[in-house]
């Protein structure tokens, strides 16, 4: 028998702030006009800063370097967003 791994994490308004920059197509716009350095990897730019946007409203706090451990205490939430 498998064990069942239960994984618990804040969503807080994360959902609601990326389904509402989906609806202003922000993510498109930005993939649009900011294309991409040949070495970029990863996640679109657009992406990326609907993240960010996202740690900004709902923190309350610019810095980017806050974002990397916010996202991965709720990483289950954003891949399903995103």
């Amino acid at each position: 028998m498998k064990d069942l791994a239960i994984i618990c994490e804040r969503v807080d308004d994360t959902p609601l702030l990326l389904a509402h920059q989906e609806r202003m197509a922000v993510r498109p716009m930005l993939d649009a006009h900011f294309p991409t350095h040949g070495n970029w990897q990863g996640l679109g730019l657009g992406t990326v800063a609907e993240i960010w946007l996202s740690h900004i409203l709902s923190e309350a706090d610019h810095r980017l370097s806050h974002v990397q451990p916010w996202a991965e205490k709720r990483s289950t939430a954003l891949s399903c967003c995103v």
